[in-house]
């Protein structure tokens, strides 16, 4: 593919982020008027002062003497305090952090305090160093899930694995596209059918479904990275999708960015594993209905 043809794909991905974010926001907004919400610094709810939201990430929630919030106080990466008398008509959640309540105080919702050691964390490297080192685990861990799955499945179902491989090799514009038409499709599902006897019976399934392909189009996107790198091994198998994984996993250091790329490249091995139909249906036999998108592409190498 040439760069003008990525550079399509890149911004086709980039606009269905952006609508997800700018949905969310919209949904967010409709549901909740959040009245005080501050990043990096403490949120203070006045004297017998009434709000109706108080969230702060990165900082403490302190509710004064006769304070009331009517519904949920958030901390995230700090405590949230309740001075003499003051009261939380939801829930009262630290993340991060500690829930204090002084004489008089009551929460009516629930008090939910998790992980109230990692506020060493974010004293010791900040809110974003904390989010930064969160993100860098987690990704990690995931990885580590991939690659264990990964060793799994290409001694179990090796010539699917190959078959996914290679449509995504042959197929890279299709297999975007069947990528973010399977992420679109199962959002639009699940808004479609959520609360309903249908849903509720069929969108559990759904994400399953969602959640296998998601890890078969991971396992994907390792092993052809890593045949990108030893293109000459044909049939190696473990050794590429090795270097792969472990090249994904610096990549996820990399902040902000890395995680964009990592999401965007998984989004290929997704789409293969649709258009692939789990590997069931060998790359040749596709239709190239992208074809001057596309162009011609051999398939050594896969």
């Amino acid at each position: 593919m040439s760069w003008r043809r990525v550079r399509l794909l890149i911004l086709a991905f980039l606009a269905a982020i952006l609508l997800v974010f700018v949905t969310d926001v919209a949904v967010a907004k409709g549901e909740s008027d959040i009245n005080i919400f501050k990043m990096g610094t403490d949120v203070t709810v006045p004297e017998k002062q009434v709000m109706t939201d108080a969230v702060a990430i990165g900082g403490d929630v302190t509710i004064l003497n006769e304070g009331q919030v009517t519904h949920d106080a958030v901390a995230i990466g700090g405590d949230v305090i309740l001075k003499p008398n003051a009261r939380v008509g939801g829930d009262a959640v630290a993340i991060g952090g500690q829930i204090v309540k002084e004489e008089g105080a009551m929460v009516d919702g629930s008090e939910v305090a998790m992980f109230s050691n990692a506020k060493a964390l974010f004293d010791r490297f900040g809110l974003f160093g904390t989010l930064y080192l969160t993100n860098a685990l987690f990704s990690l861990v995931s990885l580590i899930v991939v690659f264990a799955f990964g060793v799994f499945l290409l001694l179990l179902l090796p010539g699917h694995i190959q078959t996914i491989t290679a449509t995504m090799h042959q197929h890279p514009f299709k297999s975007g596209m069947w990528g973010l038409g399977g992420i679109v499709a199962i959002t639009l599902f699940i808004a479609l059918f959520a609360g309903s006897v249908f849903g509720f019976l069929l969108i559990p399934i759904a994400n399953l479904a969602f959640a296998v392909a998601g890890l078969l189009g991971a396992i994907v996107t390792g092993l052809w990275i890593g045949k990108k790198v030893f293109p000459r091994r044909e049939t190696a198998k473990f050794l590429p999708f090795s270097v792969g994984i472990l090249i994904l996993a610096v990549i996820s250091l990399v902040p902000i960015a890395g995680g964009l790329i990592i999401l965007m490249l998984n989004l290929f091995g997704f789409g293969a594993v649709l258009l692939s139909r789990v590997g069931t249906v060998q790359p040749e036999t596709i239709q190239k209905r992208f074809d001057h998108l596309e162009g011609m592409v051999s398939p050594s190498g896969t």
